[in-house]
């Protein structure tokens, strides 16, 4: 039995190197040779990134990254930014990229709310909205001309009566959307779950992280499993709008006109995020070490699409390889 047991634990050792040693190897680009680097600088006409852990953490600018940045416009390359963060509202994002040096307007900007309001928009649908999400979310709902209602917000006496009574308001909501929501409650959970009984009812998320990490030491936890609870207890498909959601893959490609997608680069610092979702639009995909990850993680990888194609420190890294193209050249 002991000898029979020995040999599973190596089969199984030996099946998860093997497994291993199959996996993709990112590439440092810097280490690239000069017509490598060259021939990844022509590969690609848009850039799509992230913005926290790329561009800043939380309360600091990463030092380099909008230089980074300014080398790939300075070379014509197209540039968004998608983020999972909807409880920023927009213009304040707009406004700290540009005191960090880099010039974007609202067209090259998306995340989730953005990204539901126009999905919304395309089925043309008119029913009433539930959410449990940032008020800054939910007003851009409003403004996209959406009927959003929310709540309950006060505390509820702690008895069934109550409780059904916030609960089960039967109210004619057709759409059920979470994202991030500082106050969520059991009770807005049990409300959305309720209306989620209807069968015309849809189940729409934003954000899906499991984990916000907030510098390299402190991360919290993300509205992922909130998300996840809802679609295991109504049982309804999960349309996703946030990074990695394919739903919001076929919002990109439809509002950016992406028609060759292997012309595209993901740039971020999140494997389930950043790097799933540039494999799920079929684009390129460059991690940032500046973020939540580091190296060793991504070579514990068994999965291929949380595995990035290319690889630097920071976007600080992209200043120096430019130069040495450029320096190539003369």
């Amino acid at each position: 039995s002991n000898c029979q047991s020995y040999f599973v634990n190596m089969l199984t050792l030996m099946k998860t190197y093997y497994k291993m040693n199959q996996m993709p190897k990112p590439r440092n680009l810097l280490a690239l040779t000069t017509e490598e680097k060259r021939k990844f600088l022509d590969s690609f006409d848009h850039v799509f990134s992230d913005i926290d852990g790329v561009v800043w953490n939380v309360a600091n600018v990463i030092e380099g990254s909008s230089a980074g940045f300014q080398v790939l416009h300075e070379l014509g390359k197209k540039l968004t930014f998608i983020t999972n963060n909807s409880v920023r509202p927009e213009e304040q994002c707009i406004a700290k990229l540009k005191k960090c040096g880099i010039e974007i307007d609202s067209d090259n900007i998306m995340h989730p709310s953005k990204s539901i309001a126009e999905y919304l928009k395309s089925i043309q649908f008119e029913g009433l909205i539930y959410a449990i999400a940032s008020e800054s979310f939910k007003s851009l709902l409003r403004s996209a001309g959406f009927t959003v209602i929310d709540g309950p917000h006060a505390i509820i006496e702690e008895n069934f009566p109550k409780l059904m009574a916030n609960v089960a308001d039967r109210q004619p909501v057709r759409a059920v959307i979470i994202d991030f929501d500082f106050n969520l409650t059991m009770t807005t959970m049990m409300k959305a779950n309720f209306y989620l009984r209807h069968p015309e009812c849809l189940l729409i998320g934003g954000a899906s992280d499991y984990s916000l990490p907030l510098t390299k030491e402190i991360s919290i936890m993300g509205p992922g499993g909130f998300l996840k609870c809802l679609e295991d207890t109504s049982r309804k498909e999960l349309l996703l709008f946030g990074k990695p959601g394919k739903a919001l893959s076929e919002v990109l490609k439809r509002h950016y006109q992406i028609s060759e997608p292997k012309r595209a680069l993901m740039i971020g610092d999140m494997l389930e995020q950043d790097i799933r979702f540039g494999k799920n639009c079929d684009f390129q995909t460059l991690l940032v070490l500046s973020g939540g990850v580091n190296l060793e993680e991504v070579h514990a990888q068994t999965d291929p699409n949380l595995i990035p194609n290319y690889y630097v420190q920071s976007m600080k890294d992209l200043v120096e390889f430019v130069d040495d193209i450029k320096k190539s050249n003369t």
